[in-house]
This record gives structure tokens, sequence and C-alpha cells, in this order.
């Protein structure tokens, strides 16, 4: 009996104590905003261009060797107003940075010159694409529809390194989809004085409006870690949400290749299972381009197979299913426009293991769309089945996808879309419309209504509706707004990821800001969000929250996150309520070990339905990516997870969960990479290791070779199985 008291004297402490953070945290951060205020309005000192800048045709190309020696590149358009985006508002780089454009009939032509007066501390890995954003690099966002929501992404290190990616404004969230992969030329070198970097962009790698006269979007940028600087063109303001909405414009005003192309991209694979044959798989990926603005995509007999497995998460005591990344490349390409405002209703990976894929998409005047049919030959009902490759069944299911989208004014749309799950007799229909509306860049509105019919084995289901609404203030250093979400208990997304449904959720936020400018201290933020959840049909509570979050922006790439949570749960019948603690930070301040750290303390619920109870639950790990030279990269991430009855009681399981993975890379196509994941809770142990040979997207080898281990209790780790496999493509352009 005296231990009960004690304890609950420690959790009452605890509470007690996050209550008078929250309270105290609060206050000092709204004194400061309001004190602050009136000193920290923005100075433009590089005005965007009121007018769209032409961009002059090149007679001859300039040769892409990361030296801007061409005299070609003197007649190009150039851009030198560069100011800083962090840490200060519009403030004066502590470097030069100096920027050309020029076009032909086939490619578009920037080049960098990044001037740096200690050209020593430049950061430049040699790695495989889309790896070096702890790099010092340079961007370009294209926004080739001009519609301020949707550009395509380029990255270069200083040494050539490429990445690209899709970027998406839309309800006032900037998101990066890295998934996208285009082909293009580029080559970077350092100097004593800084580095410069070339590129070569195809018009057939982009999608534009059919108009003789092409007005595009243009942001310009460079990123230099060691001092926290990103720096831009043109100017921008924090009082407006988004980068895309606040680009320059140019205009190509001549003709060029308008993307009318065909790609035929052979595909060979090669398996080999401990104990069975050796299954040989050959395929083909097919993309013709009807126009600049219409892109035809299809697929037979496709290598759906994961290069990389998924990252272990912590899958155990889970009352909902995991969501897992997408990354097979038929999915991909143009996914940017199955993007749902909250409820997802297209999700690609059920559909598990397609004999055949075909998908349309593409923009004509103010109208996207995108297209989506595929056979899958081994599906699964199951969330839960997903990650693991389904059920094996002989069952054959068919997915149908429509997505409709159309611009409303500038900056804002309308959508539709409709999906459909056909397996045997048995089949699920999702159809709906969605918005999102923008306006005076102050006011957001976003909005999402659907509805579901499902019929299993004969036996259909009534209407099931779900609703989903969202309106927000923002100014620079204040918002607030409100939701609306519900979901019928009927309401099923066969071809989404839906993994709760029977509620009605209510909540409100806001938020404070501060920009103290300073090297290291960008912004402060806090944030104020409550709300509750009930049954769809009875006022009963299902969750009650009140959260309170604080963000340190020290640089752009160096955060902390502090977050506590305060509410209910009920659970089998139960009302639990429960007090949290997370924090979160990431850093890439060192320059060969960028790293990020995560703990969750307090609070947890034991979801066994027949021995619900309230324990005291303790989470923590991070991840690093040890850089000892320019080509050798050691990663490891860690997590832990720890479960007590009560808090100083008796602990119920603790198990670790870690990846390591390490790559060196001969050269920027062939690298090799070694992968070992270690599950303590499964007593499992997964080992990987690969050859790469990637030219350039599509046009890649591979040869690998993974085992898996299993420790019986007791005994020592034996090998389950064992697999070879390679794989070869080829991208060829016609």
């Amino acid at each position: 009996m005296k231990e009960v008291k004690i304890e609950m004297k420690k959790r009452e402490l605890f509470t007690r104590t996050i209550r008078l953070f929250n309270l105290f945290a609060v206050a000092a951060v709204l004194a400061s905003a309001i004190a602050a205020a009136p000193l920290l309005e923005a100075s433009i000192s590089a005005q965007k261009p009121k007018e769209p800048l032409v961009v002059p045709k090149f007679d001859t190309p300039p040769n892409i060797d990361g030296v801007v020696n061409d005299a070609v590149w003197e007649k190009g358009l150039k851009f030198e107003n560069f100011v800083q985006y962090a840490p200060k508002e519009n403030g004066t780089p502590t470097q030069k940075t100096t920027a050309w454009m020029g076009y032909d009939t086939k490619n578009l032509y920037i080049a960098f010159r990044c001037d740096d007066t200690e050209a020593g501390k430049i950061r430049a890995s040699v790695t495989n694409r889309d790896n070096a954003m702890d790099d010092d690099w340079i961007l370009v966002f294209l926004d080739t529809f001009n519609e301020k929501r949707r550009a395509s992404s380029f990255f270069l290190n200083p040494i050539g390194v490429q990445m690209d990616m899709i970027r998406v404004e839309e309800g006032g969230n900037d998101n990066f989809d890295n998934s996208w992969d285009t082909v293009w030329e580029s080559e970077g070198r350092v100097d004593e004085g800084g580095y410069t970097v070339e590129m070569a962009i195809p018009f057939k790698s982009l999608r534009f409006p059919d108009a003789a006269t092409k007005t595009w979007g243009l942001v310009l940028g460079r990123n230099i870690p060691r001092s926290g600087e990103i720096i831009l063109w043109p100017s921008f303001s924090r009082q407006i949400p988004g980068l895309l909405t606040q680009g320059g414009e140019i205009v190509i005003p001549g003709a060029v290749e308008r993307g009318r192309n065909l790609e035929i991209m052979p595909v060979a694979t090669s398996l080999k299972r401990e104990g069975k044959s050796v299954d040989f798989e050959p395929g083909v990926n097919l993309k013709y381009g009807l126009k600049s603005d219409l892109t035809l995509d299809a697929t037979l007999n496709p290598d759906f197979s994961h290069i990389e497995a998924d990252a272990p998460q912590i899958d155990v005591n889970l009352r909902f299913a995991l969501r897992y990344p997408e990354k097979r490349p038929f999915f991909l390409e143009g996914m940017e426009i199955f993007k749902f405002p909250e409820i997802e209703m297209v999700y690609t990976r059920r559909i598990i293991d397609p004999l055949w894929g075909v998908k349309a998409s593409g923009k004509i005047g103010r109208f996207a769309y995108g297209i989506l049919s595929a056979q899958d030959q081994h599906p699964s009902e199951s969330l839960w089945d997903i990650h693991n490759g389904g059920t094996p069944t002989d069952d054959q299911a068919w997915f149908n996808i429509v997505r409709l989208k159309t611009d409303v004014f500038k900056e804002s749309y309308i959508g539709f879309c409709l999906a459909d799950k056909e397996i045997n007799r048995s089949w699920n229909r999702v159809g709906g419309v969605d918005g999102q509306w923008r306006f005076a860049n102050k006011f957001f509105f976003s909005f999402q209504a659907l509805a579901s019919k499902t019929n299993r084995d004969g036996d259909p289901t009534p209407v099931a509706p779900a609703l989903y609404a969202e309106a927000f203030y923002f100014t620079k250093h204040w918002t607030a707004g409100g939701y609306w979400k519900s979901i019928h208990p009927d309401f099923e997304a066969a071809s989404g990821f839906v993994n709760r449904t029977d509620f009605r959720t209510a909540g409100a936020f806001t938020s404070a800001s501060i920009y103290p400018d300073k090297k290291f201290l960008n912004q402060i933020r806090v944030n104020l969000n409550a709300g509750r959840r009930l049954d769809y049909f009875s006022p009963a509570v299902q969750d009650t929250w009140v959260r309170f979050q604080t963000q340190l922006r020290f640089t752009e790439f160096n955060q902390a996150f502090i977050m506590v949570e305060n509410g209910l749960e009920k659970y089998a019948g139960t009302d639990f309520r429960k007090t949290t603690l997370y924090v979160e930070s990431q850093s890439n301040i060192l320059r060969r070990m960028p790293f990020s750290l995560f703990v969750k303390i307090g609070d947890a619920i034991n979801y066994d339905p027949d021995d619900p109870f309230l324990g005291w639950g303790v989470t923590f790990g991070g991840g690093t990516n040890f850089k000892p030279s320019s080509r050798l990269q050691i990663g490891v991430d860690f997590s832990k997870s720890s479960f007590w009855r009560e808090a100083g009681g008796e602990r119920l399981w603790d198990f670790n969960v870690i990846r390591t993975r390490t790559a060196y890379q001969l050269t920027k196509s062939l690298s090799v990479r070694a992968i070992l994941d270690y599950n303590h809770y499964y007593r499992e142990i997964f080992g990987s290791f690969l050859v790469s040979y990637i030219l350039r997207p599509g046009t890649v080898f591979f040869l690998g070779f993974d085992s898996n281990y299993d420790k019986p209790a007791p005994g020592p780790y034996a090998r389950r199985d064992y697999s070879v496999f390679l794989k070869f493509s080829y991208w060829w352009r016609l």
C-alpha cells in the first residue's frame, strides 16, 4: 500500500511539473512575441522583379564540366541579388552567389558560382543520388505551370551530385517528395575561392503547358551548413507562407522540345532463394509523352521488389497499423496529384504484387488529372499484412483510380477522386471531392467529403460518409484555426490508408512565433492544440487531448521540439487518463556526424483487450550518419522501448531495434552497401550486401545478397534463409 501511494505521488508530481512548465513557457513566449513584434518587421533588400525575366536563347550549348568558362554564359540571364532566408529574414549573405540561365531547343541551362572565403570548410560528399542534403548545395525550383503550388526541384552539391524532388505547397504547408527522379546532366568543381556547378535540364524531363511562350515560376538558392545560412533569390516575406507564391517569373519565348517522346525500360531480375530454384523475371516499363503536359505510363510484369528493405519500426503493443512509405518507381511517378488534405484515399502499397499497371497523368489548362489501373496477384484486405507482402492467396484484385483537380483562382484548387477495388464477388468503391482555398495569403481553408460503398460476397453496406474540414488564419507571429473530422463506422477505403473509423473529432489550435534572427537561433514557436473524439452516433467520448508544443529552430536544419500531452483515451471500454512528454532534436552542425534524437516518456496503455491497464512507458532512440571521409558513410539508427506495469514497478518488456547502414562510394555511379537490422523483441537479424551501379535514373545494375537469422529460446542465432538477387534495367529515350 505504501509503494502504491509513493507511485501515485510520483505520477502527481510529474503531472504538476508538466502543467507548470506549460504555463511558464506560454507566458514567456507570448510576452517575448509582444515585445519583439515591432522590431522584427522584414526589410526587403532585393525585390521580386515586377515583370517576368526573359531567358535568352543560346546559339551553342555550354560544356557541362563544372567550370563556367564558356563564352555563351556571358549572354545568359544573370542573377545576383540573393538574400538570406536564414538566419535573418532578407539579411545580407556572408558569401557571394551568382547564377546564370539560358536555353536552346533541347535544354534549360543553369550555372552557379558560389564564392567562399573559407573554401576548405565546404562540405561535398561523393555519394549516390538524393543523399547529399547534409552538404553545401544549390537549389532550383521550377514552377513550370506557374501555379504557385508545385515545383520540380533540383539540388546539386559542390561536386555535382544530383538530388531531385517535387516541392508541394498546399494548405499553408510545405513538403518535398524526394521519390521523384528524372534525367538531367550536371557537374561541379571546388576551387580555392569556392565552387561552381553547371546543369542541363532536358525539356523532355519536365512537364509544362503546351504553349508557344512559357512563363514559369522560379526560386534559386544556396545552403551553407556550417553557418546555418540559406540564401534565396528573389526576396521573400515571412508574413506570407510558402516560397513558390513569392517566386520570380521567367519567360522562355522560343520553341523547345515539348516532351513528345517514347521511353522504353526493359527490366530483368533473377532471384535465388535458399532451397528453391532460380526465379528469372523479365519485364518492361513504357512511357509515352503525347505532349509536354500528357504522359502515359505502362508496365508489364514489373519488378516491384525493394532494393532496400523497409527500415524497422517498433511494432509491439500497437492499437493501429503502421504506415510504410512507397518506394516503387512506377507508382512514384506523378503521384503528387494523388495527395489529399487529410484522408488518404490512395495508398499504392495496397497494390502488393501487380502483374501489370497503366497510368496517365498530366495537366491541360487549369485541369490536372491522374488515372491508375493495376492487377494485383496477391491482394490483402488488411493494413497489417501489407508490410509482409500480403497473405498469399489465389485471388486476383483489380484497382482503378481516377483523380481530377482544377485550379481555382491562382493558388487554390477543387479536386475529385474515385477509387475502385474489385476482388472475386467483392468490391469497394470510394468517391469524393476535396479542395484548398487561400485568401490574401492569410486565410486558409481545406476540406474533404468522401463516401464509400462495399459489397462483400453479395452483401452490400450502406453508403458511408467521411468528412474533413480545417480553417486557419496565418500571420508572421500568430496562427489560429480549427478542424473537424468524422468517419462513419462502415466507411472503408480498400485503395487507401484509413486505419480508424467510427468517430467524430473537433479541435482548435493556436501558435505564436518570434524570430530572434540570431546566427544560431532563428525562430521560437509555441503551439497549443486541444480537441476531443466522440463516437460517430453517440456523445460518448473516445479521446480528449491538450497538447503544448515548443519548437526551437536554431538553423533551418538544426531544431529541437518539445511536446507535452495530457488527455483521455478510451480502450476496451475503460477510460485511461494519460500525460506524456516527447522531445526530439536534429542537428547537422557537426560536419562529419549529423544526428537526431528523440524520447517519449509517460503514461502508456497496454493494448491487450483481455488485460488493458495504464502502465508507464519509455521509448527513446536516435540516428547518426558518420562520415569519416567524403566517400564513406556509416549510418546507425537505434530505438529502445520499455514498459512497466507502473512507474518503478514490474517491467513487462524491454527491447531494442537497431539498423546499421555502411556505404562506400567508389565513383558517383558505383557503390557498395551493407545493412544489418537487429530486432531484440522478435530475436531476428537481417543482413544485406549490395553492389550498385546507377548511371542515371532507370539505367541501373544491382547485385545483392540477403540473409535472415532467428534465435530460438534458448539457443544461438541460426540462419533461417538467404537469397541472392540480380537486377538490370536500361532507360531508352527515343
